[in-house]
């Protein structure tokens, strides 16, 4: 049955995936990021539609989304989760809640540390990981990129298992740091000649 839901609730229920950390920095793996936790989270979408039975909300058509130097765009965005997002108890938090995100469509992702783009992008809050497919999916952090078929970024453990599909192989550049200089941000823009 799918109903009008609140949604404040959504943002907030969102606000998980948006105050986890980022991944690389220096180290091309390591976790650590500057996310804003506390800063509000906007979703803005042509439409959006949840199943309160089913546990789910989805925001679809040019959905963006910020929440400080975070930013998300994608065709469509589900939010899967557990309980009652619009009662949460007494010292709990909403985000709490979430299973699964789930973005599909173009999805462009751009933080302090590292730009990705991917057909598909989905994170389980339990486990931490991040999984970006589809066609040339890749992950760039200053001027080092990965790119595959599917890549699977376990940001809690710093991993990263990327793998290639058919004629598509993984593709892997790391450039060294000159001595002395502060590392490269993932910024779009941000990378030297």
């Amino acid at each position: 049955m799918i109903r009008p839901f609140n949604v404040a609730a959504v943002f907030l229920a969102a606000a998980w995936l948006w105050a986890a950390p980022a991944v690389w920095p220096a180290g091309f793996f390591a976790s650590g990021g500057s996310t804003d936790s506390k800063a509000p989270i906007e979703i803005v979408s042509d439409r959006m539609m949840a199943n309160t039975t089913e546990k789910w909300a989805e925001f679809k058509g040019s959905v963006q989304v910020t929440q400080g130097n975070f930013s998300m765009a994608a065709d469509a965005l589900r939010i899967y989760y557990e309980g009652d997002l619009m009662d949460t108890p007494k010292g709990g938090a909403a985000q709490d809640r979430i299973k699964k995100l789930e973005a599909t469509g173009r999805v462009h992702i751009v933080t302090d540390q590292y730009t990705a783009d991917a057909e598909r992008a989905e994170y389980v809050p339990a486990t931490d990981v991040l999984i970006l497919s589809g066609e040339r999916s890749r992950v760039i952090s200053g001027r080092n990129t990965l790119s595959g078929s599917k890549i699977v970024l376990n940001r809690s453990e710093g991993k990263a298992v990327v793998e290639g599909a058919g004629a598509e192989r993984v593709k892997a550049v790391f450039f060294q740091e000159e001595k002395g200089s502060p590392p490269a941000s993932g910024k779009p823009g941000s990378q030297k000649p």
